[in-house]
C-alpha cells in the first residue's frame, strides 16, 4: 500500500503520521516494524523515527499472504450479489440461510469460503475479515475488509460509533409509528445462544438501544425500519420480542410463520467512513425475494423505491 503525504505545514515523525493521520494501529505498526521492508519512504526502508514532509511516498508492506487463510478453505460456490468493491473492502448482499463463518456443519459453504474462492480465482491472496456480522438467517449487507490495515481502520470506526446501520423487519402492527427500545442485554441463564432484555443492569449485561419507525402498515402487520444505536448479539430480535412484537418467522424469540421460513430481518443500509478518503459511504442492499413475497402475502405491496432505501 502506498500513501502520498499531503497537507503538512512542517515535517513530522513518521510514527506520528502513521498513527494519527493514517490510523495505523499499534498492532499493525508492530507487525510492520518486524517485516522486511515493512515501512519505506520514497523507496527506502526506514524506521518510525524518520521525519517526513509533503510529497513523500510512504509504502507499507501490509498485503495478506495466501498461507494466512488456512482455516477457511476457498469454495467454488457462487458469491452473493456484490454491492461494492474497492481496494479497501468488498460488500455483498448476503442471502438468508448462509452462515458468515465456518462452524459445525458448515465448513465449506459459508460466506467466508465463497469470498475466499472469489479471490483465489483472481490469484489474489486473501484473508476473510468481516467488519460487521449477520445471523445466518438474516439477509443483507456484510462488509469485508481486504487487508489488515483496512480491517483495523474500519473496526476502529465501528467501535467509535461512526457506522450507521438500518434494517427492515416485519412484525405484527406496532402500536406507535416510532419509538425507542432500550435496556440491558444478557444471556439467558439456561442458554449459550439466546439473549434477554432487562430494564436494569445485571452482571454480564450490556446496554443496548434501538430506534424504530413504521414504514408501511396492513390490517395486521407492519414493515418497520430499525436503527441499532448499539450493536449487541441478537439485539433487534430481542428488542422487538421484549415489547411483545417479535419479528415474523423468528423461531427463537417468537414463532414460525407460514409466510416465510426465517426471521423477516434484512440489513438494508450501511453508512461508514471510507478508510481511504475518510468521506462517508452509504451502501444499500436490495430486498430479497422471500422478503418481498412476504410483503405481498400480508398486504404490504411495495418495492425498493416505496421504502426509500
Amino acid at each position: 500500500m502506498e500513501f502520498t503525504v499531503k497537507n503538512l505545514s512542517d515535517k513530522v515523525l513518521l510514527r506520528s503520521y502513521l498513527r494519527d493521520t493514517l490510523g495505523v494501529s499499534r498492532r499493525i505498526l508492530t507487525i510492520l516494524k518486524s517485516t522486511e521492508n515493512g515501512i519505506c519512504v520514497n523507496g527506502k526502508h526506514v524506521n518510525v523515527l524518520e521525519k517526513i514532509g509533503n510529497g513523500d511516498i510512504i509504502s507499507l508492506k501490509i498485503e495478506d499472504t495466501s498461507t494466512e487463510n488456512f482455516s477457511c478453505p476457498p469454495s467454488l460456490l457462487p458469491v452473493p450479489e456484490i454491492i461494492s468493491e474497492t481496494d479497501a473492502f468488498i460488500a455483498v448482499n448476503k442471502p438468508a440461510g448462509m452462515p458468515t463463518h465456518p462452524s459445525r456443519g458448515h465448513y465449506e459453504d459459508t460466506l467466508a469460503n465463497r469470498i475466499s474462492g472469489y479471490f483465489l480465482r483472481q490469484n489474489k491472496p486473501f484473508v476473510f475479515r468481516a467488519v460487521n456480522r449477520l445471523d445466518s438467517d438474516t439477509s443483507g449487507i456484510v462488509l469485508i475488509a481486504l487487508n489488515k490495515y483496512y480491517s483495523c481502520a474500519l473496526s476502529e470506526a465501528l467501535k467509535k460509533g461512526l457506522f450507521s446501520k438500518e434494517y427492515l423487519a416485519v412484525t405484527e402492527n406496532l402500536p406507535s409509528d416510532s419509538g425507542v427500545i432500550e435496556g440491558y442485554i444478557s444471556r439467558e441463564s439456561d442458554s449459550i445462544i439466546k439473549r434477554r432484555l432487562t430494564a436494569n443492569e445485571i452482571p454480564g449485561s450490556h446496554y443496548s438501544r434501538t430506534e424504530y419507525e413504521v414504514v408501511l402498515r396492513s390490517e395486521k402487520y407492519c414493515l418497520v425500519r430499525l436503527k441499532p444505536i448499539t450493536g449487541k448479539t441478537h439485539q433487534l430480535r430481542v428488542h422487538l420480542s421484549s415489547i411483545g412484537y417479535p419479528i415474523i418467522g423468528d423461531t427463537m424469540y417468537g414463532s414460525e410463520s407460514r409466510f416465510i421460513g426465517r426471521q423477516a430481518l434484512h440489513a438494508v443500509k450501511l453508512t461508514f467512513p471510507s478508510p481511504l478518503s475518510k468521506n462517508f459511504i452509504t451502501l444499500s442492499a436490495p430486498i430479497p425475494e422471500d422478503f418481498r413475497n412476504l410483503l405481498t402475502l400480508i398486504g404490504l405491496h411495495t418495492n425498493n423505491k416505496d421504502i426509500n432505501i
